[in-house]
């Protein structure tokens, strides 16, 4: 199995074991690709609404965390002093 290789609008979903009723965790995830072959991250969500029969999808972009390169600069704020530049009265 480790040559499967996933087809263009195919999902892989698996049951969220920090799912619980109410909370704020999906019951599902999984990864997939699209029409166009891009990778999907999808999740499953079931309405906290007894009245919905049903789920609720959402599709995503992988996370990816962010590298040194890709975070912008912070910039170092300067003293009250040095931005007026003024030394103060006392």
């Amino acid at each position: 199995m480790a040559n499967y290789e996933q087809k263009n609008g195919q999902f892989t979903v698996w049951v969220n074991d920090k799912y619980t009723k109410g909370g704020n965790q999906p019951y599902a995830k999984g990864k997939g690709k699209d029409l166009q072959g891009n990778e999907i991250e999808v999740t499953l969500w079931i309405p906290k609404s007894d009245k919905i029969k049903g789920f609720n999808l959402t599709m995503s972009e992988p996370y990816q965390k962010p590298t040194d390169a890709q975070q912008p600069a912070q910039e170092v704020p300067q003293s009250i002093s040095e931005e007026s530049g003024n030394s103060l009265p006392f």
